[in-house]
């Protein structure tokens, strides 16, 4: 059972992009569960998983693959090629970019989540063309968010088959045995193909609604890589940067707590994403104040109500962790963290209410954002306990206590 497409259907809160990634239950009107190896114990029972070593050439070659997804995804790879070919002459000009490419893997990858939301669903099964066509894109879209996250660094790669492909080489995706097996070579270059080069010959209606839907959850994947690469930025200057020497947890867990995260993160300090490589599709306004945010320039009277509590906090005695470092700095590098997160958030939020329109849902119900979209906030955490409150609905640190008196520091 899928709590986020009960949640859609019910009352509770919810979001298109929790959906697409909640349906490990689900089964298509094959048998087959959507997520294959990585579907639910349950959703497995009686279903044929038949793991054979892969035969085919490249850094794959002699691992294990799923036969028995492969054997279904060939009856219907023409079919889900042809859609990745109709949205690609539809969706976009001569010449596309990596963001009409995106939308595109979002269209296929997305598909079983919108024909459950669009026919009121909770149930399935999914027809297994929508299921196939969900299953080829899951490897893209890991790759496709890989080459996201260093566009946004400012990165720039061609817009090109040829360049995909040597991405896909060198991340060693569409390798492992809970996804379904990609095939051939000759079969991941066709599919890239139909993806990313534009087919004259190619005019098949495409659904318009479709089309949009597939944008609008591709700008909050773009919006969510910005955020998850702004709080890598905030993460390391707590855990290794500058702040860290100034840190003092209360006890020896919280020390080795810290020092253990610190050690889970790269050698190489992260670097900050690129403003200029912020989704164009925005709105100018927005395009400004996330280029502000995301370089932590936000001014001083825009994060006033911030600093203000900030600074009040700093200075409190029993706090999980004290700083004892420049207070000044520290607080406004965490208000504008504060800021920089409820700006992302509210984007995506007004996405999702475009989502609802178009699937025609009542916009209403609360919105829980899902994590491929809004990547948890990890310095968050350190932040909090820092400053001894969490964040709280208004994301300000407006809620429950994180203070050493009866506090939950695990």
């Amino acid at each position: 059972m899928s709590r986020s497409l009960q949640d859609a259907l019910g009352e509770g809160a919810w979001s298109v992009s929790a959906v697409i990634f909640d349906l490990n239950a689900m089964h298509d009107d094959e048998g087959r569960p959507i997520s294959e190896r990585r579907a639910d114990a349950m959703a497995r029972i009686g279903v044929e998983m038949e793991m054979k070593k892969c035969p085919f050439s490249g850094i794959r070659h002699d691992k294990w693959m799923n036969v028995s997804a492969l054997t279904q995804i060939a009856n219907y790879y023409n079919d889900a090629l042809a859609e990745l070919s109709a949205f690609r002459y539809h969706a976009t000009g001569k010449n596309a970019n990596w963001d009409d490419i995106l939308a595109g893997v979002i269209d296929q990858l997305a598909g079983p989540a919108i024909y459950l939301l669009q026919n009121r669903n909770s149930e399935g099964p999914v027809p297994a063309k929508v299921a196939v066509g969900h299953k080829l894109a899951a490897g893209m879209f890991g790759v496709s968010c890989e080459l996201q996250e260093r566009l946004a660094l400012g990165a720039d790669f061609p817009v090109s088959t040829d360049s995909f492909m040597e991405l896909i080489d060198k991340t060693g995706a569409l390798v492992g045995a809970s996804e379904a097996c990609a095939g051939s070579l000759s079969m991941i270059r066709k599919a890239c193909v139909a993806l990313i080069e534009k087919n004259s010959g190619n005019a098949t209606a495409f659904d318009p609604t479709r089309i949009e839907l597939a944008q609008l959850l591709a700008l909050q994947v773009q919006l969510g890589t910005f955020w998850d690469l702004y709080d890598r930025v905030h993460l390391w200057d707590l855990l290794k940067g500058d702040f860290r020497k100034h840190l003092s947890p209360f006890n020896l867990f919280l020390e080795r707590k810290l020092d253990h995260a610190a050690s889970e993160l790269g050698k190489n300090e992260p670097s900050k994403p690129n403003p200029k490589a912020i989704p164009r599709s925005l709105d100018d306004k927005i395009k400004d104040e996330l280029a502000t945010a995301l370089s932590d320039s936000t001014d001083a009277n825009t994060l006033a109500q911030d600093l203000d509590s900030i600074k009040k906090m700093l200075k409190e005695t029993d706090n999980t962790i004290s700083f004892k470092g420049d207070e000044n700095r520290f607080a406004t590098t965490a208000a504008g963290y504060l800021h920089t997160h409820r700006l992302i958030e509210s984007e995506l939020s007004k996405i999702e209410l475009k989502l609802r329109k178009l699937l025609k849902f009542p916009k209403q119900q609360p919105i829980r954002l899902g994590s491929a979209v809004f990547p948890a906030a990890k310095a968050l955490h350190w932040y909090e306990l820092i400053l001894g409150r969490k964040m709280g609905d208004d994301g300000r640190l407006t809620g429950d206590s994180t203070k050493v008196r009866g506090a939950a520091v695990g």
